[in-house]
């Protein structure tokens, strides 16, 4: 999939309408509200006491609309209620609806990342879905963390970056893409990130028009790379996403279009 320009974002779409090789993202801006009190409504018990513990405010708050959004978007998939959804965890816990399924009668995929002030939701009728955002941290160092969690292929390419560029753009964009495609990926698949970063390799953005996002290989399943699609998502100026959808999902060609939405919930 091609990078996602601005004009990419669009307004919320009518869902009843909407195709089911379709892979929805949303985007969700989390600092616009002051105060919980209008998400905390739609919220579990649990997801309340979770708000409460956080040590800063905005980290709560942050949590609470993130949380409540996912709610609402996907309550615009079922026949029921925000406040009504029942979540439970997969084995190594990657959420899932234990009480709904979308309008169509087909079991609803869904996944949530958020990052600093911004977090997106992936819905897909058509298969695990996984998504991933990551804000640019500039006080990192990016080469010993690749060379923790990275692959060999990885971390030579995120080298390469640094031989041939003297500005830090190019390298947190590097480095950020890279983490982002392959948490995608993991989250994806089910697998937490216990199962390791290194055993399977992604293609990496250098610059703003390098928008090649690509599963290459998976040393613990070989046959991975023909089953899953990777596609960059551009999020805003300073962030790198992406998302990982099923190949079946769509057409026996590949996967279904990726459409990109503006979350009203906010």
């Amino acid at each position: 999939m091609q990078d996602t320009p601005e004009s990419a974002w669009a307004k919320v779409p009518n869902i009843r309408e909407t195709r089911e090789s379709e892979t929805h993202v949303w985007r969700i801006p989390l600092d616009r509200a002051r105060t919980t009190d209008e998400h905390l409504t739609v919220l579990s018990n649990e997801e309340r006491v979770r708000v409460r513990r956080f040590y800063f405010p905005h980290h709560g708050i942050r949590y609470a609309v993130a949380h409540s959004a996912l709610r609402r978007i996907l309550g615009q998939y079922t026949n029921i209620g925000a406040s009504a959804l029942e979540f439970t965890s997969g084995e190594h816990g990657k959420p899932a609806l234990t009480n709904a399924v979308a309008h169509s009668g087909q079991a609803l995929h869904f996944n949530l990342s958020h990052s600093s002030d911004l977090a997106l939701v992936a819905v897909s009728l058509q298969g695990a879905v996984g998504v991933d955002i990551e804000r640019w941290r500039e006080r990192i160092e990016p080469l010993d963390i690749a060379e923790r969690f990275f692959s060999p292929y990885e971390r030579d390419a995120l080298r390469s970056v640094q031989s041939e560029i003297e500005d830090s753009e190019p390298m947190l964009r590097g480095f950020f893409s890279t983490w982002s495609r392959k948490e995608a990926y993991l989250k994806a698949t089910g697998h937490g990130i216990s199962r390791g970063l290194h055993h399977f390799d992604v293609t990496m953005a250098r610059t703003p028009d390098d928008v090649q996002a690509e599963l290459l290989a998976d040393r613990l399943d070989p046959t991975a790379v023909e089953r899953w699609v990777m596609h960059n998502i551009q999020v805003a100026p300073g962030f790198s996403g992406a998302l990982v959808t099923a190949r079946g999902a769509g057409t026996e060609a590949g996967p279904g279009a990726v459409r990109l939405f503006d979350s009203p919930y906010m």
